[in-house]
C-alpha cells in the first residue's frame, strides 16, 4: 500500500466540474485512493460526494487520505447497481483506470511483473470466479475469442491453445501465465517494447470483472442519475472503453451511430431522444507535462455529457 496512485487529469476534470452550484451533490463512481474526490472537496466547501468502488481495500485507502468529512460518504459496490438505485446528482466522475495500487500488489494478480496468484477480481468479498478459475473452465474457442476481444491480441489463437495444454496443473500464478504466453509467440514478439502477455493480462481482467458489460449498463444509468444541468464526465484508457462511451454519448445526444438510427430507450429514465448535449466535440487528453510526470496518463481521454436544463422529463 505504500504506491500512490496518481489522479489523471485533475484540472481538466475541474474545469468541467464548474460551476458547482452550491450545496452540489457529486457522485465520484470510482472513488479509487481518493485524489479526485479529495479535491472536489477542497474546490467546493458546501458540495457533498457519495464515493462508490468495488474494492473494499481502495475505499479504506480514500477514508484514511480524507479523513472524517460529513460531506463525503462511501458505498461499497460495483458503480452499475448503485447508479440503478441512486439518483439526483449534479456532477458524476467515472474515471476507469485501473489504481497502479493494483497493478503493483502482486496479491492482486493483475500484473505478471512478480509472482501472485491468478485472481484479479476487484471485489474480492464476492464468490466471482476468479482469473484461475476462467483459466480452468473456458474452452479454447472462448478463450481464443476472449483474447482477440478483450485485449486485441492477434495472436490470441496461439496462446489460447498453449494455456488450455498447459491449465491442468501448473497454470495457477501470474508468472506462469506470463511465461506460457511468451512461450506461445513467435521469437519477433517476445522483444518488443511491451511484454508479450501485457494484452492477454488485459483480456482477462476484463473478462473476469466484466468491465465492458459493466461500463455499458453504467452510461445511461449515470446519464438518468443526473439532475437536470448536470454533467457526466468519463475518463478511459484504451480503445475498447473510449469507442462504447463516445457511442453511449452520441446515443443519449440523440445522433447517429454508425449510421444508424439512436432511438433507444437506453434507461426508462431517459424519456427524450437528444435530451443530453455533448460538451467535448473530441475526447480531451493529458497535456505533455502530465504525461512527462504520470506515464499512466498517457492513453487517457476524456469526454463529458450534460443533461439539458429545459423541456418536461
Amino acid at each position: 500500500m505504500g504506491v500512490e496512485h496518481l489522479s489523471v487529469m485533475p484540472r481538466e476534470v475541474e474545469r468541467f466540474m464548474e460551476p458547482l452550484p452550491p450545496g452540489a451533490r457529486i457522485c465520484d463512481a470510482t472513488l479509487g485512493g481518493g485524489g479526485h474526490t479529495a479535491r472536489l472537496l477542497e474546490l467546493c466547501p458546501s458540495c457533498s460526494v457519495v464515493g462508490i468502488d468495488a474494492d473494499i481495500q481502495m475505499i479504506e485507502q480514500a477514508q484514511r487520505r480524507i479523513g472524517d468529512v460529513s460531506r463525503f460518504t462511501v458505498i461499497h459496490g460495483w458503480f452499475d447497481d448503485v447508479l440503478a438505485e441512486e439518483r439526483a446528482f449534479d456532477r458524476i466522475l467515472i474515471d476507469l483506470g485501473v489504481s497502479m495500487v493494483h497493478l503493483t500488489d502482486p496479491d492482486r494478480g493483475f500484473s505478471f511483473r512478480d509472482d501472485g496468484p491468478l485472481d484479479m477480481r476487484l471485489n474480492r468479498m464476492s464468490d466471482m470466479p476468479t482469473a484461475e478459475d476462467l483459466l480452468q473452465s473456458i474452452s479454447e474457442r472462448d478463450l481464443a475469442d476472449l483474447i482477440y476481444r478483450y485485449g486485441e491480441e492477434r495472436y490470441s489463437r496461439r496462446i489460447a491453445r498453449a494455456i488450455c495444454r498447459e491449465r491442468p496443473g501448473s497454470l495457477k500464478s501470474t508468472v506462469a501465465l506470463a511465461d506460457c504466453v511468451r512461450r506461445a509467440v513467435p521469437p519477433q514478439y517476445r522483444h518488443g517494447r511491451n511484454n508479450p502477455a501485457t494484452r492477454t493480462f488485459q483480456a482477462i481482467r476484463i473478462a473476469v470483472n466484466d468491465e465492458l458489460g459493466r461500463i455499458e449498463r453504467v452510461l445511461p444509468l449515470a446519464a438518468a442519475a443526473l439532475n437536470r444541468g448536470g454533467r457526466l464526465i468519463v475518463i478511459s484508457f484504451h480503445s475498447l472503453e473510449d469507442r462504447i462511451v463516445k457511442h453511449s454519448f452520441r446515443a443519449l445526444a440523440g445522433k447517429a451511430v454508425n449510421g444508424l438510427s439512436t432511438v433507444v430507450h437506453v434507461s426508462p429514465m431517459v424519456k427524450e431522444e437528444g435530451e443530453y448535449v455533448i460538451l467535448t466535440k473530441k475526447p480531451v487528453i493529458p497535456d505533455d507535462d502530465e504525461r512527462a510526470q504520470n506515464p499512466a496518463s498517457r492513453s487517457a481521454k476524456l469526454r463529458v455529457i450534460e443533461r439539458k436544463t429545459g423541456g418536461e422529463w
